[in-house]
């Protein structure tokens, strides 16, 4: 191999394949926002539909237990929106937005083919407004019939009702955190949630409202395939939330259900003036949890 003219190779040398491996690499808004228009060639690769199927129109800051989301520069959404999405909305089918780019994103083209939309970091009201068509949208730049999943942080359990309240008629998955699961006041809403297959539920401040709140929701969805669950809840009793209660209040109101994720921390709340120094709170080991739910029939 003549390596004699190495040093004057640059990254046009590359063939194709080398480059959209190069692509993939990076992140996905950098690629498009540097690559799109410096030539036909990276035109090609960069736009090619087999490789744009989703979109992630947020910065990732940190990367934790919650992903850490932020805005994009104002320079680069302007390009993404100008010259970038009407190019590229058509072949989408998952998008991520947040608070402050969701009228630009959103407008700028039609997504038929969108079946995921994740909204992050957006505050009660202004989440509220955009589920409910109320802030600016016309009627038909704001709808996909074919959104089947949606993952979303939210500040309150009525905003997780809101979205279960048949706006949204073709969702089959919700993974939904909750900033603050308090009593709901809106509308009690009892109709059974047939197309929903998979629903994750993540709340870490402690409520007390596990047993009006979150068990009424969980039994509307009598088709549920996957239900995962991380709460912290009060109980005013000196008892905690295990394999028989589980079954018992919830799961047995799921029979197509064949996943089931939990983590429930639970803790006491006794009544003022009846509080007892002397009660002792035997608290089950793991195993103790596991034969729990072997006793009801599971994990056999």
């Amino acid at each position: 191999m003549d390596t004699s003219n190495n040093n004057n190779l640059n990254i046009l040398d590359l063939p194709d394949e080398i480059l959209l491996i190069i692509f993939n690499k990076l992140n996905r808004i950098d690629a498009l926002y540097s690559l799109v228009d410096v030539n036909k060639r990276f035109n090609r690769l960069v736009l090619n539909s087999l490789h744009i199927r989703n979109l992630d129109t947020t910065s990732m800051v940190i990367k934790s237990y919650y992903d850490r989301r932020f805005s994009i520069d104002n320079n680069i959404l302007l390009k993404i929106c100008e010259k970038i999405l009407p190019r590229i909305h058509h072949q989408l089918n998952e998008l991520i937005v947040e608070q402050n780019s969701v009228k630009h994103i959103l407008l700028t083209g039609y997504y038929l083919q969108l079946d995921s939309l994740s909204l992050v970091n957006f505050q009660k009201e202004i989440l509220f407004q955009y589920l409910t068509g109320a802030l600016f949208f016309p009627s038909t730049s704001c709808t996909s019939s074919t959104l089947i999943k949606l993952k979303v942080n939210v500040a309150t359990f009525d905003d997780c009702l809101y979205l279960l309240d048949g706006r949204l008629k073709h969702l089959s998955t919700l993974i939904i955190h909750v900033k603050k699961i308090s009593l709901s006041f809106s509308d009690k809403n009892k109709k059974k949630l047939p197309e929903l297959k998979c629903f994750s539920l993540t709340s870490t401040k402690y409520t007390s409202h596990y047993s009006d709140q979150i068990i009424p929701l969980l039994r509307r969805m009598i088709n549920l395939k996957e239900l995962t669950l991380f709460l912290s809840v009060f109980t005013n009793d000196c008892t905690y939330i295990d394999g028989i209660q589980l079954h018992d209040q919830i799961l047995i109101y799921m029979p197509q259900l064949n996943k089931f994720t939990f983590s429930i921390n639970s803790n006491t709340v006794q009544v003022e003036d009846v509080v007892n120094e002397d009660i002792e709170i035997d608290l089950p080991s793991n195993e103790d949890i596991q034969r729990s739910f072997i006793g009801k029939g599971y994990g056999q």
